[in-house]
């Protein structure tokens, strides 16, 4: 628990979690260690008692009054679907936040080489989620967590060697990696090549950034 608020602090430091949502957790054998839900409009200041346990299938606000991040289902199945995950990054940071509303995923950019294709994921077919946790709710069953899946049988045994990320439609991102220091490393890269994306101004047919 102590290292999920270092991590915390490191994140908040380096601008790489904001204010508007997201959540960081960490794999255990009981189930997800996760930031508890409003910690970002709490400016992510938080204690041990902001880190709750959430089980699958179990209500982790029940006893302590605490609810879960929005996205819960989200990490739950990561954790399912990735094996070699042990830690999972949501973020709203600025950059990445700006991607996942406009790119059509982030490839061919030098600070993602490590990570490769950062695609992105859970596009809504016939409606918008916004403001609305019901519709979020069956976008994320119905449209990103099957695209994971896909995404964990091309791609799952990259986290042996390094980290994974994709942009959640007009969400943000979500970077898994082995431990919490390879999430912070690999939010470090995401954020750079989110960056150099908008710097640049416009993506090519493939997805990544047009160099001159």
């Amino acid at each position: 628990m102590a290292d999920i608020l270092r991590a915390v602090r490191l994140l908040r430091e380096e601008r790489l979690l904001d204010w508007t949502g997201g959540a960081l957790s960490v794999r255990t054998d009981d189930g997800p260690l996760l930031t508890r839900g409003g910690s970002a409009r709490a400016f992510w200041e938080l204690t041990a008692g902001d880190v709750i346990l959430c089980p699958p299938g179990e209500n982790p606000s029940a006893a302590r009054g605490l609810r879960p991040p929005i996205g819960l289902e989200v990490h739950h199945a990561i954790y399912a679907l990735f094996p070699e995950c042990g830690a999972v990054l949501h973020s709203h940071a600025g950059a990445a936040y700006l991607a996942s509303c406009l790119s059509p995923g982030l490839k061919g950019l030098p600070p993602l080489e490590p990570i490769g294709e950062v695609p992105v994921l859970g596009r809504p077919v016939a409606y918008s989620d916004a403001g609305d946790p019901d519709a979020r709710a069956i976008r994320e069953s119905g449209v990103l967590i099957p695209e994971l899946a896909a995404l964990a049988s091309e791609r799952g045994s990259a986290l042996r060697e390094h980290g994974l990320a994709f942009l959640d439609h007009a969400h943000g991102v979500y970077v898994l990696a082995r431990n919490l220091p390879g999430a912070l490393t690999e939010m470090a890269r995401v954020d750079a090549g989110a960056r150099l994306w908008l710097a640049v101004g416009r993506a090519d047919g493939g997805g990544g950034a047009r160099h001159a």
